[in-house]
């Protein structure tokens, strides 16, 4: 069990840091003077919808990063499916190196590009169905509970 857990930390934190090297690409690209997004999110602390500093991109290259999000749940459920042996084992691997993956997302990010400057700077967490923004701690809040989740399943 341990090794299986161990090996769920080591996937998890390598796709955190390809998520982050993409992001960080991205930014060079279309954000060169920086990425900010001024909305400040009160409670419930999540918004959904438009974000007016997201510059409009081609239908393309939004159903390109759309497809690389969808692409990246797809990975973290095989690899659940691959390394558990029950439907329990299952969930609870999705969820370890969902919350790993998505704190060291942000670690990588830090790393790199010292973003971002605190946990309460806004960042747009998905895209699907329509762009969430909200504070930086939440995202890794809910992550360190979704980790704790699945450890006390394994075990």
């Amino acid at each position: 069990m341990f090794t299986k857990i161990f090996l769920a930390v080591i996937f998890a934190v390598a796709m955190g840091y390809l998520e982050a090297a993409v992001v960080v690409y991205l930014r060079e690209l279309y954000y060169p003077r920086g990425f900010n997004i001024t909305v400040k999110v009160g409670f419930p602390f999540i918004k959904f919808g438009p974000v007016n500093e997201l510059r409009p991109f081609s239908k393309k290259l939004i159903w390109t990063e759309i497809g690389r999000e969808f692409s990246t749940i797809i990975m973290l459920l095989t690899f659940a499916l691959l390394v558990g042996s029950s439907p329990a084992e299952w969930f609870a691997y999705f969820l370890l190196a969902f919350g790993i993956w998505d704190i060291f997302y942000y670690v990588f990010l830090k790393v790199i590009l010292n973003w971002p400057e605190s946990l309460n700077t806004t960042d747009v967490f998905f895209l699907i169905p329509t762009p969430w923004i909200g504070p930086v701690w939440l995202p890794v809040l809910c992550s360190v509970i979704i980790i704790v989740i699945a450890l006390l399943i394994l075990l």
